[in-house]
């Protein structure tokens, strides 16, 4: 399978469910179809998802590769498009979870660090709260759980209907709002510890 570039674009001599067939009758042709397909907008989806091109691009032909792996799974897929894509998010989601537990360790000793600083460094703490805070916003936000974290981007970044949004994320409308109205919470809660710690 040829890797994806930043030339490459989608070709609409495919159609995506002649491509799946023919996967499942162990002709390849259908799975380079499918990558022809779609592969550029599996590129600025999951660029949406993390600005990591190498990552999104990892996860795009690993996701391609299980496709083809697990033809023969026997499992009915009535939107292609939309089982591709939600596959994408999960992998990409995935390995965000897979790296942050790698530098966990990292993390900790970092903040353990911060914690313990003596009173000439503490002064230069006090210099760049001003200069920080935006990021630790950021932060913040990338510290949500992951389907609050989605439901987020797809809300405010990417404006997307809560309908559309439940039939992304495979969960009923109902189910959106709650994970909107939680991760709306977990931020009010974050702006507040921001604000003490402006206020040290």
């Amino acid at each position: 399978m040829a890797e994806f570039t930043a030339q490459d674009s989608p070709s609409h001599v495919f159609d995506e469910k002649e491509c799946w067939e023919k996967i499942k009758l162990d002709d390849k042709t259908g799975l380079e179809g499918l990558y022809t397909l779609y592969a550029h907008d599996l590129m600025a989806f999951g660029l949406s998802i993390v600005p990591n091109r190498s990552l999104v691009k990892d996860c795009i032909q690993e996701l391609f590769i299980d496709i083809w792996r697990y033809r023969k799974n026997g499992r009915a897929v009535k939107n292609i498009k939309m089982y591709v894509f939600r596959s994408l998010s999960y992998k990409i989601n995935k390995e965000i979870t897979n790296e942050r537990k790698r530098h966990a360790k990292e993390q900790e000793e970092g903040v353990h660090s911060l914690c313990f600083r003596n009173d000439a460094d503490m002064g230069i703490i006090h210099l760049q709260k001003e200069e920080t805070v935006n990021q630790r916003l950021l932060d913040a936000l990338d510290r949500l759980p992951l389907r609050q974290k989605e439901v987020v981007r797809y809300i405010f970044f990417e404006n997307l209907s809560n309908d559309q949004i439940s039939k992304l994320m495979g969960v009923n409308v109902e189910s959106v709002y709650t994970l909107t109205w939680k991760a709306i919470c977990n931020l009010r809660e974050h702006y507040v510890v921001f604000l003490l710690f402006m206020l040290y």
